[in-house]
């Protein structure tokens, strides 16, 4: 066997690999953009004139939503709560009150505000994974019998049977687990809502009540919660769905158990381990797992949830929330309050392909959507997300990570509500943040950059920079670089494998989201990279969507040649950029934009 195969040459290897990635990725990229952030996240302000101006896009929406009729909810009978707050406070809120509502019987009905109490249903499981980030006694990769060693008995002659010793923490809380959906709940041999009263007429056998298969709670909601002992004998005796991170699929019971770790770890009871760690410190006053008085939330007409407590298996969906608690809530992970910033970042990140659809992944337990359909350029954005519904109540929380933001909705009553209002929203929110994004950012980074010589004798250096913020297109273009009378922005895309013709690609900076703060001067970090613009005589192929983007590939004498280091003075304006590279430092030239920064200041440059 030739050596370039060898095992042992796994330099050379690697190095061969690499290349061929990078040439499929040359040829076959033309219409790959570079996803995630475009610009630095934006510090929206309630009383701004950019967030009235978006609070006033959105209450079209609501309007609009409200009259409309190609698939419109039940508007009588049907109620929400819905706020988008940044990282640092509520910038718009909306509240509806539904004609008709359900029964009340502790207190009388109100009208639904920020602090009104909607069922949250599986965004529940979002606390519970908090609670495990938090929790310093429990890993993530261990086994979940080492927290529920019960697990370890299940029905072992069963060649279908669960081996929980090969089921992870991890595997759990991004559903990979391969174990069954539900401890008991939904069974169709008891769903009146799906079944008749004959299951015969559906083509099903009969099947009596008390089946010991249906097993022992909740089955309807009739019966009594589950308990911890309900849930470990119901997991150990089902048979596996798919072998373990074979492939994701939804389990509530997955949470369930996990809520069960965590109360064996802890030695606290569930809902006191979720107040104490997350409630209690963020100031979630307002949010339970117990039903709070009928006056302090919103009953839907007809049948619902609302008094329904769902035992142990509440670490799945057992939540009572508001809108303004899922408002401190999103914030405390937009601003990583609680967590590290690299245990939220990992957090944030998808774990596995959806089931269905190419664009959507899972997480733990987000249900997470890149899409290209919301940004007028077509650039991809991750839409974070979970969802919850029990009977009568839809809810979802939204993140949107590169613009700080985050969503809340809440219904009660047609569940049709939060399908509307969730498209409605992103497909004015976004949209409307990136281009206040771009504006900000034409305005603090667009212009000319050049090198200020001293003296004593220092020959002036002929580098220079030119940036510029497109109508389109991700972060900021590189217009012209020219490095010691040098056209280094024909180098840097030779460096790349680009085409001659510099009108086949471009040059953009994108934010690194790495700022330093010192008090007199802010420095923010953005790496450059290359991209193809489509080539309307290239023949697609299967390997279009094969998109790789690297924004460290170049050094220099221990330098990136990719790192662009800003400079903002004390008035927050940018002065300079610092390219550690190539050893130079660029001034921005005053009025080449809308830059009332202070005086360049000369800099001595030594050869």
């Amino acid at each position: 066997m030739s050596s370039l195969y060898q095992s042992h040459d796994g330099s050379r290897n690697f190095c061969i690999l690499w290349l061929v990635l990078m040439y499929l990725a040359a040829t076959v990229t033309a219409s790959c953009q570079t996803p995630g952030p475009a610009f630095p996240p934006l510090r929206l302000t309630s009383g701004s004139a950019s967030s009235k101006e978006l609070a006033a896009k959105l209450d079209a929406v609501i309007l609009d939503g409200l009259r409309g009729e190609d698939g419109h909810w039940s508007e009588d009978t049907t109620s929400f709560a819905v706020q988008l707050t940044s990282v640092d406070e509520t910038l718009w809120s909306s509240y509806f009150t539904a004609k008709i509502l359900g029964e009340y019987k502790d207190s009388g009905s109100t009208l639904v505000t920020g602090d009104t109490a909607f069922r949250a249903a599986s965004i529940t499981k979002t606390f519970t994974v908090y609670a495990l980030l938090l929790e310093k006694r429990i890993n993530l990769e261990d086994p979940i019998t080492k927290y529920l060693p019960a697990l370890k008995y299940g029905s072992m002659n069963d060649k279908w049977a669960v081996d929980f010793d090969q089921i992870t923490i991890r595997s759990l809380a991004s559903q990979l687990s391969g174990i069954a959906r539900e401890t008991g709940q939904s069974d169709l041999a008891l769903d009146r809502n799906k079944m008749p009263e004959d299951p015969a007429k559906n083509g099903f056998p009969p099947i009596a009540v008390d089946d010991e298969h249906l097993g022992p709670c909740q089955k309807t909601e009739h019966d009594r919660p589950c308990t911890g002992s309900d849930v470990i004998g119901r997991a150990r005796n089902q048979s596996m769905v798919f072998y373990p991170n074979y492939r994701s699929t939804y389990s509530n019971v997955a949470y369930s158990l996990l809520g069960l770790a965590l109360e064996n770890v802890t030695g606290q009871a569930f809902p006191d381990l979720i107040a104490s760690s997350i409630l209690e410190p963020l100031g979630m006053h307002n949010t339970s797992f117990s039903k709070p008085r009928d006056g302090d939330g919103i009953i839907p007409y007809g049948f619902n949830n609302w008094r329904t407590d769902l035992g142990a298996d509440n670490p799945t969906g057992g939540i009572y929330c508001t809108t303004n608690d899922f408002s401190k809530y999103l914030r405390s992970i937009l601003s990583s309050s609680l967590l590290p910033r690299a245990v939220t970042n990992a957090w944030l990140q998808p774990h596995s392909w959806s089931m269905s659809g190419v664009m959507s992944a899972t997480g733990m337990p987000w249900e997470i959507l890149r899409s290209t359909k919301l940004t007028t350029d077509g650039r991809g954005v991750d839409v974070i997300t979970k969802g919850g519904g029990l009977w009568g109540y839809s809810s979802l929380i939204v993140l949107l990570p590169e613009f700080g933001l985050g969503l809340t909705i809440l219904v009660a009553g047609d569940h049709r509500a939060l399908a509307e209002l969730t498209v409605r929203l992103t497909g004015a929110i976004v949209p409307a943040i990136e281009g206040f994004a771009r504006i900000e950012a034409r305005r603090a980074f667009a212009g000319s950059y050049e090198v200020v010589s001293g003296e004593n004798g220092l020959r002036s250096i002929n580098s220079s920079l030119v940036l510029a913020v497109d109508d389109v297109g991700p972060g900021i273009r590189i217009a012209a670089w020219t490095s010691r009378d040098v056209d280094f922005l024909k180098v840097y895309g030779h460096l790349n494998h680009m085409p001659d013709d510099q009108d086949a690609w471009e040059a953009r900076l994108i934010p690194s989201n790495l700022e330093h703060d010192d008090g007199a001067v802010r420095e923010e970090i953005w790496r450059a990279t290359t991209i193809r613009k489509p080539s309307a005589d290239r023949k697609s192929s299967a390997w279009d969507d094969f998109c790789f983007t690297d924004v460290d590939s170049f050094s220099y004498g221990g330098f990136s040649i990719e790192e662009f280091r800003f400079v903002r003075g004390h008035d927050g304006e940018v002065e300079s950029v610092v390219l550690n590279g190539l050893r130079t430092t660029l001034f921005k030239e005053k009025g080449s934009s809308q830059n009332s920064g202070p005086e360049k200041q000369a800099m001595m440059i030594q050869e």
